[in-house]
């Protein structure tokens, strides 16, 4: 009797391990997503292809973007038209071959914009 327990205990997490394992190989060989920032260098709009000066690196990636990525600008969803040169950016992509595919693409503006947005002008503070 114990011996049939054994055996089917055995058996059992056989079967588990065996319909496990397929999941296991496909969460292993998923690359997880890779954020990064950058300045815009040139959009095709038509193509779909991002190019984009990396913070820090001051090296230049190209990206793809398809009809699943999404975008936001200042919190707002946004389409791919509100890429501009010059825009800064946040990029949420899966490294894939030479031209990643962009997830999603946040579009945030520059240190100065934000400072400028939250400060009175001394011309204005003269006329309050």
């Amino acid at each position: 009797m114990k011996l049939n327990t054994h055996i089917y205990r055995l058996v059992t997490t056989a079967l588990c391990v065996l319909s496990l394992g397929p999941a296991l190989v496909f969460a292993a060989g998923s690359p997880k997503p890779v954020e990064e920032r950058g300045v815009i260098k040139s959009v095709d709009i038509d193509a779909h292809i991002l190019v984009v000066t990396e913070h820090g690196k001051n090296a230049e990636q190209k990206f793809q973007w398809n009809d699943q990525t999404k975008f936001s600008e200042r919190s707002k969803s946004a389409t791919a038209d509100a890429l501009k040169e010059g825009e800064h950016v946040k990029l949420n992509y899966v490294p894939s071959g030479d031209t990643p595919v962009l997830q999603s693409v946040h579009i945030t503006p520059a240190k100065s914009e934000k400072h400028s947005a939250n400060t009175i002008s001394p011309a204005s503070a003269n006329r309050a």
